[in-house]
C-alpha cells in the first residue's frame, strides 16, 4: 500500500500512525509538510517531500475571508506537490490529511481514484471561541463562523473523517457525526509509563534551546506546569499566581514551568510586547520565593518525562478547547496531576485518580493545590481507549474496512 501523509508540521498528529505504516515492508510512506525541521527529523522508512504556498493571504482580503484564502492557497499548494510526486510514478492509494487548514480541500480533485482520510482536531462554536479573545464582539463570532468554510469543505469532500475524541467530534455539525469515527493519535506507554522506582531523587533538565541546566532537589515539593504556550487558554496566569502564593507561604515548594513563551492559540498580553508571562510576572512583583520560581524553557521528551516523574504536583489548565497531548502524556506517566474540570478535561483519566480543582477561584485554587501537594499522592492513570495499541488497532480496522468496501464495488 502506498500512503500519502499531508500536514503543515511533520510529524504532528501522525508520529505514531506514519510510523507504524512505515514500519511494514508492504507499505511506501510519503509525508508531505511545509516544515523544514523534518530534514534533520526524520522517521525511518517514510520520505519527506516539501509543499511551500506562493504568497500569503492578501492584505486586501476582508478580514472573514482571510483564513479561507490562505487555505485555497495551501490547497493549490498541495496540488502541485502531488501532481510532481505522480511524475515521479508515487501514485498514493490512501492520503491522509490534517484538516481544516487548506491541506485537504483539492485532494478528490488530483487524486480521484485514492481513499482520501481527513484528520479533524475542530470545529468552531460561540461557546468555545470566545476563550480565544480578550473581548468577543459580535464581529469576531461572525468571522469566527466564516472560519468554518474551509473545514466544512474538507470535511464533505473527504472519504473517512477522523476526529481524536468524542468532545472535539460534538463540535461538529450533526448532518456529519455519522461520517466522523474518533480515533486519538495514541500515547506510547512503552516510554511515557510510571515511574519504576519508589522515591523521589535528585534530577536534571536542560532546556534543548539554550542548554541551561536545572538541578532539581530531591528534598522539596516539586509543583509543575507544562505548556506549549504561556497562555490564558491554558490557564497560565491563574497558575502563575496561584504558585506565587505557596512558594510565599511554604519554604519547601519550588515551582518549575516547562514551555515557551508564547501564544498558541490566545490573544497578546496588554504589555510586555504580548507576553504572559513577562505581563503576569510584573503585576505579582516581588514575592517571597521567587527565586524557587523556575522557567526550564522547551525540554526534550526524556527530559520532559523526568519532571512528570518527579513531580509531587502537576497541574493541567484549559479552557474548554483541544486538549493537549501533555494531559495524556501526563496521565500515562501516572503523574499526580490537578486539572479543571470542564468539556475537554473529562473522559481522559480515571475520574478518581486526579486533583478536580477550579481556576476560577483563586482562593479556592490555592486551598486545592495546597491539599493536593501536600496529600498522599495520587496516581494518575489514563483510560485505555488513549493508549497507542488502541489506537492502532482502531486505525486498521478502519482502512481495511474502507479497503474491503471499495473491493465490494468493484466487482
Amino acid at each position: 500500500m502506498r500512503f500519502l501523509f499531508i500536514h503543515g508540521n511533520f510529524p504532528g498528529q501522525f508520529l505514531q500512525l506514519a510510523g507504524n505504516l512505515a514500519h511494514s515492508k508492504q507499505n511506501e510512506v510519503v509525508f508531505m509538510t511545509s516544515n523544514e525541521e523534518a530534514k534533520t527529523n526524520q522517521i525511518q522508512n517514510i520520505k519527506v517531500e516539501y509543499f511551500k504556498p506562493h504568497r500569503n493571504a492578501s492584505s486586501n482580503t476582508h478580514h472573514y475571508l482571510q483564513t479561507t484564502e490562505e487555505a485555497i492557497i495551501k490547497g493549490q499548494s498541495i496540488i502541485q506537490a502531488i501532481d510532481k510526486l505522480l511524475l515521479s510514478g508515487f501514485v498514493p492509494d490512501i492520503v491522509i490529511t490534517h484538516a481544516g487548514m487548506g491541506y485537504g480541500l483539492f485532494i478528490k480533485d488530483i487524486l480521484a481514484n485514492s481513499t482520501h482520510i481527513g484528520y479533524f482536531e475542530w470545529y468552531f462554536r460561540t461557546y468555545t471561541a470566545k476563550f480565544l479573545f480578550n473581548e468577543y464582539t459580535f464581529d469576531d463570532s461572525l468571522k469566527t463562523q466564516i472560519r468554518n468554510m474551509p473545514i466544512l469543505q474538507e470535511l464533505d469532500s473527504c472519504d473517512i473523517a477522523i476526529a481524536p475524541t468524542e468532545w472535539q467530534k460534538s463540535q461538529f455539525p450533526r448532518e456529519y457525526m455519522d461520517k466522523i469515527q474518533v480515533i486519538f493519535d495514541g500515547i506510547d506507554n512503552t516510554f511515557f509509563h510510571p515511574r519504576k522506582v519508589g522515591n523521589p531523587e535528585m534530577i536534571k533538565v536542560k532546556n534543548r534551546d539554550t542548554g541551561e541546566v536545572f538541578k532539581i532537589s530531591k528534598d522539596r515539593k516539586i509543583l509543575t506546569y507544562a505548556t506549549r504556550g504561556m497562555e490564558p487558554l491554558r490557564g497560565f496566569p491563574e497558575f502563575l499566581e496561584v504558585a506565587s502564593q505557596l512558594l510565599e507561604e511554604h519554604d519547601n515548594i519550588e515551582v518549575y514551568i516547562a514551555g515557551a513563551d508564547r501564544r498558541a492559540y490566545s490573544y497578546e498580553a496588554p504589555s510586555h510586547n504580548g507576553s504572559w508571562k513577562e505581563h503576569v510576572l510584573d503585576n505579582l512583583g516581588y514575592f517571597k520565593g521567587k527565586d524557587r520560581l523556575y522557567f526550564t524553557g522547551l525540554l526534550n521528551y526524556e527530559d520532559y518525562r523526568a519532571l512528570l516523574w518527579r513531580s509531587d504536583l502537576h497541574c493541567y489548565f484549559t479552557r474548554p478547547y483541544v486538549t493537549s497531548w501533555s494531559l495524556f502524556e501526563a496521565g500515562a506517566c501516572g503523574a499526580n496531576i490537578a486539572v479543571n474540570r470542564n468539556e475537554s478535561t473529562v473522559d481522559i483519566l480515571e475520574e478518581k485518580s486526579v486533583w478536580w480543582v477550579d481556576i476560577d477561584d483563586q482562593i479556592k485554587l490555592k486551598k486545592e493545590l495546597q491539599n493536593a501537594i501536600l496529600s498522599k499522592r495520587r496516581q494518575s492513570l489514563l483510560l485505555n481507549k488513549y493508549l497507542i495499541n488502541h489506537s492502532m488497532k482502531l486505525w486498521e480496522d478502519c482502512i481495511n474496512e474502507h479497503l474491503q468496501k471499495s473491493l465490494s464495488k468493484n466487482l
